[in-house]
């Protein structure tokens, strides 16, 4: 009799502290869930960061890339590791992302996005790429409180745990690097100013591409004609949603002595009233004067300019900047 009650004790004693065990165990994975979190993607490499830890995107080789000048990202690994869940329904090609009480509603193709049923536009659309669902990285993000960082140099987006614990928002995205280029050399500067300032960028993209012929100012090329025309307006390919900026970096190649038409297409197209807007060029010999004269038609408050080259350094583009403040 007494050995059975001993070996009842002691299976009670090992119960309680089989229970005590997972009550602690389970204690300590919730603490885990409230640590800060950092997830770093780049431009199309398929592995990402999680903490510092080195994952594969997924089994597939799917890497982030930029469509009509906004991230897309293969949504499901980074859902997942921010601790919310992703739902699809491949009849209607809705996704359906839930992360604590928040939700967010989005089509493939469709730029209408819904956070708790309250609509949203987009300004690029969610697609599916290499048999993948890939949606706007920072429209979510943001949505679920969490920061987004963008890197341009480097092509790195950087997203961390907001601070919805104490009830502040993420400060988010304020300025952008807008730039039109046909030979890199406008896309490099803007690249380096994006990185210094900490700025989404934004590629205005001609409906029809420039060829080296349309380039070729010793001819009659296409470029010189619109130059010589005053009523021209080349297309631009893809919208921009700019409401959420209140710093524009614009960028462009000198052509004949001032700005190409394209950016007049731009600016007829944008109500850039009341945002700071602060033109740079790139150019083997004229100034930036003669074009910020032009885009001052538009916008009369327009911030002197900056003539830079892809060799520019970050230190003369902070100068710039605290010169014209």
């Amino acid at each position: 009799m007494k050995k059975t009650i001993s070996i009842i004790l002691s299976l009670i004693v090992m119960l309680s502290l089989t229970v005590t065990g997972c009550a602690a165990e389970n204690g300590a994975e919730k603490e885990t869930g409230k640590e800060d979190l950092s997830i770093v993607l780049q431009i199309d490499n398929p592995t990402m960061q999680v903490n510092g830890e080195k994952k594969a995107i997924d089994q597939n080789g799917t890497a982030p890339v930029i469509v009509n000048g906004r991230t897309l990202v293969p949504i499901r690994a980074i859902i997942e590791n921010m601790g919310g869940t992703v739902g699809w329904n491949g009849e209607t090609g809705e996704v359906t992302l839930n992360y604590g009480d928040d939700e967010i509603r989005l089509v493939i193709d469709s730029k209408a996005a819904y956070l708790n049923n309250e609509a949203n536009e987009l300004d690029t659309a969610p697609a599916i790429i290499n048999e993948r669902t890939m949606l706007p990285v920072r429209f979510i993000a943001e949505s679920f409180k969490f920061g987004v960082a963008w890197d341009g140099a480097s092509e790195l987006i950087t997203i961390t745990k907001g601070k919805s614990d104490t009830g502040e928002e993420p400060s988010g995205k304020k300025s952008a690097v807008i730039y039109f280029s046909c030979t890199n050399n406008t896309r490099t500067l803007a690249k380096t100013i994006a990185a210094v300032t900490d700025s989404d960028i934004l590629e205005i993209v001609p409906s029809i591409p420039y060829t080296s012929a349309d380039l070729n100012y010793n001819s009659d090329c296409r470029a010189n004609k619109e130059q010589n025309d005053d009523s021209a307006r080349p297309e631009i390919e893809a919208q921009f949603e700019l409401d959420g900026y209140d710093t524009i970096y614009l960028g462009y190649p000198i052509w004949w002595g001032t700005m190409p038409k394209i950016i007049n297409t731009f600016l007829e197209a944008y109500d850039l009233s009341g945002k700071t807007v602060m033109p740079f060029c790139t150019s083997g010999s004229s100034g930036i004067s003669t074009s910020v004269n032009a885009i001052r038609e538009y916008l009369p408050g327009v911030k002197d300019g900056m003539r830079g080259t892809t060799a520019t350094t970050e230190a003369e583009i902070k100068t710039w900047i605290e010169n014209s403040k």
